[in-house]
């Protein structure tokens, strides 16, 4: 299982298809609230960014919607296809389009993701990504398929693929097209909530964040994530200076993976500081005893708001056995 959260394949060149269409598009796709929220999201970022608007495509939007329910069900989390009903393992991306019906010679991308409920994050997340920005502002592109779905009982529950493609095809409409829910008695969606932090998904080894490792190695795998512990008698941290503003939301991936028995002894500890550590507010605490997957965590800080220190992750392991922190999109927002 892949340990990244988001995962992008942008082409810059055309590719010739000699696939044979297995399925077309149903009449009957339809779209969801955030679905057709992406669509405005995106629209409007491409426009800001001198990029033309992308229309819905019912074909590439089966085929975004067949990949997310194979990755739900075969538990896995790639482009290419691992366990699938309808496509062979191994298909790519454009495979699958082609099996769908868009088996145009053109360009062709698709960006993936898990783990998030809201369009806002997901939005954000490939915004906060080189390569899923540059994807989403491909000129290139003219339509897109989107596919957010919610399956219950799989490892990541929240599954998203979107599909770009360089013709416009038979099945493409706009947001206009496709009739509305019916309106939710809810407020408007909020405003895109601003990340305070500097390189969330650790895209970069050494911007925004300060690491100190007692074994001296990097704590940041370059476009990955971040690990803490992993050898006997460590100390680690990795901290960012921050100003916690009304309404402030700590946010991020973590996994715990542990050699060790109980009683556990390897710990991280989610803190704020000042800036020589004399003073430290705990706000999580991690041990083996909450090794497993990768899961998202949320934390309030309303209460701390208008203070100033550093966000602080900090590790330290003893010799019983090995036990590995790790750390993915680390947001604060508010």
């Amino acid at each position: 299982m892949s340990r990244l959260k988001i995962a992008t394949i942008p082409l810059a060149a055309m590719f010739l298809f000699f696939f044979a269409a297995s399925g077309m598009a149903s009449a009957d796709t339809s779209y969801d609230t955030d679905e057709r929220r992406f669509l405005e999201l995106i629209n409007e970022y491409r426009a800001q960014n001198g990029a033309g608007p992308l229309v819905l495509s019912d074909d590439l939007t089966v085929a975004s919607e067949h990949h997310n329910e194979d990755m739900a069900e075969y538990n896995f989390f790639a482009h290419d296809t691992v366990g699938s009903s309808r496509y062979p393992a191994g298909s790519e991306p454009w495979g699958r389009m082609a099996a769908e019906g868009y088996d145009h010679n053109t360009f062709k991308g698709e960006n993936l993701a898990v783990g998030y409920e809201s369009v806002e994050e997901v939005f954000q997340a490939w915004k906060d990504s080189p390569s899923h920005n540059t994807a989403m502002l491909d000129p290139n592109y003219k339509v897109v398929g989107v596919s957010r779905m919610q399956i219950s009982g799989s490892t990541f529950e929240w599954y998203w693929t979107t599909d770009f493609g360089g013709f416009v095809d038979a099945s493409a409409r706009t947001a206009e097209d496709e009739p509305e829910d019916p309106p939710a008695p809810e407020p408007p969606t909020p405003p895109e909530p601003r990340n305070l932090l500097e390189n969330s998904g650790f895209v970069d080894q050494e911007a925004g964040w300060e690491q100190w490792a007692m074994d001296g190695a990097m704590l940041i795998l370059k476009g990955e994530f971040a690990r803490l512990g992993g050898y006997d008698d460590g100390v680690d941290e990795l901290r960012q200076e921050v100003r916690i503003t009304d309404g402030a939301r700590l946010s991020y991936s973590v996994k715990v993976t542990t050699e060790e028995s109980a009683p556990f002894g390897d710990r991280m500890t989610v803190r704020l500081t000042d800036e020589d550590r004399t003073e430290a507010t705990v706000l999580k605490r991690y041990t083996g005893e909450d090794a497993g997957e990768w899961r998202r965590e949320t934390i309030d800080l309303s209460e701390y708001a208008g203070e100033t220190g550093y966000l602080s992750f900090a590790a330290g392991t003893d010799e019983d056995g090995l036990t590995n922190f790790y750390l993915d999109n680390v947001r604060l927002v508010g």
